[in-house]
């Protein structure tokens, strides 16, 4: 009788000769893209050069961010101290319910620079704001420097400081075109009874070679115009191009990333009437800059006389089509005081946070979800431990930007 063959018995090595044998176009684009981003850093890329090279290549960076598009991630801000959360696909809510329990927000990547030590995740009074563009966050500091900062590879860097004796803002942009980012600094002095601005354009990947350019703007863009007129309502980058809201003229800056050029672009024609109405009931109305679903979106708040949000939403930036949507408060929120709009999110549901802080006796902090089909509300509920919320520090968390997974390299 013949003899039944037995499968060889596999020897130590065999799985690595079998990894080594699957063909590169399987194992770039579909399967490396699916590892965590400590896994790519740490291991991977310390495969060999070839490997090294090509994770840190455009068409790798592109490929992680497409397996990612389910997920958002959040920071928050306490006191000094910056933390992070994710959420993933639709998180499942308790007892069929409309809230949901995110994972314990984590402490986020150290930020050091010679002159001391200023981490997102240690004490540091004078962080200004966050801004974050396709996964990289630009954090800028009153009268201190800039940083880039990597959430997801743990990665920073700081930009070369530029003295000055005004007010600094910063504004933080990318342009798809040539995959590029860049930096925008607004100068702004009052000397010998008048108002001087100067701007500069930092671009980062230029290695040794970076470093600010002074920018010149048409002389018929009146430059006093480029400045904020209140930092409070921030900046967003869509398509190519940073927007923000000029308080004082009304009016929305666009500075296109790639040609360095500005442009002014109106609000909508209601949207005096809208704002002053609002002001006479409250005296606390103000408007801030959102993105939502892509577009630029100029949003009103606390009309709580009126409970409502008003928000436009510019569809087609060329032919300057606004689109005026109004969301409803609902019973629940209007004895809030405040409400934050951090944009539309994976899901497509708007961000917005009311009250957008927790006190240090109660761990639990809550975003609402507005789908702008269905008008409903869902919330998702934070809940930091009892290390995130330190009794000795008074201050309460905030939620103050999203972000989204990439391991765009720094360094």
């Amino acid at each position: 009788m013949a003899r039944e063959s037995r499968p060889r018995k596999l020897e130590e090595g065999d799985d690595d000769d079998r990894i080594r044998e699957l063909p590169t176009e399987i194992i770039f684009p579909h399967i490396l893209p699916r590892l965590p981003a400590e896994d790519l850093m740490t291991r991977c890329r310390c495969v060999c050069k070839s490997w090294s090279s090509l994770i840190h290549s455009p068409f790798f960076v592109a490929a992680f961010s497409n397996f990612r598009k389910s997920t958002t991630n959040f920071i928050f801000k306490n006191g000094n101290r910056f933390f992070s959360s994710k959420i993933e696909e639709k998180q499942q809510g308790e007892g069929g319910g409309n809230k949901y329990k995110v994972p314990i927000p984590t402490p986020l990547a150290e930020i050091s620079y010679r002159n001391g030590c200023i981490a997102l995740d240690h004490y540091n009074t004078n962080v200004h704001k966050l801004q974050s563009v396709h996964g990289l966050v630009c954090s800028s500091f009153k009268c201190g420097p800039v940083f880039i900062l990597n959430p997801t590879t743990r990665e920073s860097i700081q930009l070369p400081h530029v003295n000055t004796r005004g007010f600094d803002t910063y504004h933080f942009g990318f342009t798809p075109l040539t995959n590029e980012y860049k930096v925008l600094q607004v100068i702004s002095s009052w000397e010998l009874g008048k108002w001087n601005h100067w701007l500069n354009v930092y671009t980062l990947g230029l290695g040794r070679d970076s470093s600010w350019r002074p920018l010149q703007v048409d002389p018929a863009m009146e430059i006093w115009t480029l400045h904020t007129g209140t930092s409070s309502t921030g900046s967003l980058c869509v398509n190519g191009a940073i927007h923000w809201f000029n308080n004082r003229r009304k009016t929305i800056v666009v500075f296109d990333v790639r040609e360095e050029s500005f442009s002014l672009v109106p609000l909508p024609e209601d949207f005096s009437q809208e704002y002053n109405d609002i002001f006479d009931t409250c005296s606390k109305a103000f408007a801030s800059i959102v993105e939502v679903g892509g577009c630029v979106g100029v949003l009103v708040g606390r009309s709580w006389k009126h409970y409502k949000i008003v928000l436009w939403i510019l569809k087609a930036d060329q032919n300057l089509v606004w689109v005026k949507e109004t969301i409803t408060i609902t019973e629940m929120l209007r004895e809030a005081t405040s409400v934050q709009a951090l944009g539309t999110i994976h899901t497509g549901e708007l961000g917005l946070c009311f009250n957008g802080t927790l006190e240090v006796d109660n761990p639990t902090l809550h975003l609402h979800l507005y789908n702008m089909k269905s008008k409903q509300y869902r919330r998702l509920d934070f809940v930091f431990s009892e290390v995130a919320v330190d009794p000795l520090y008074t201050r309460p968390i905030q939620l103050v930007t999203s972000y989204s997974d990439s391991i765009i390299p720094l360094k």
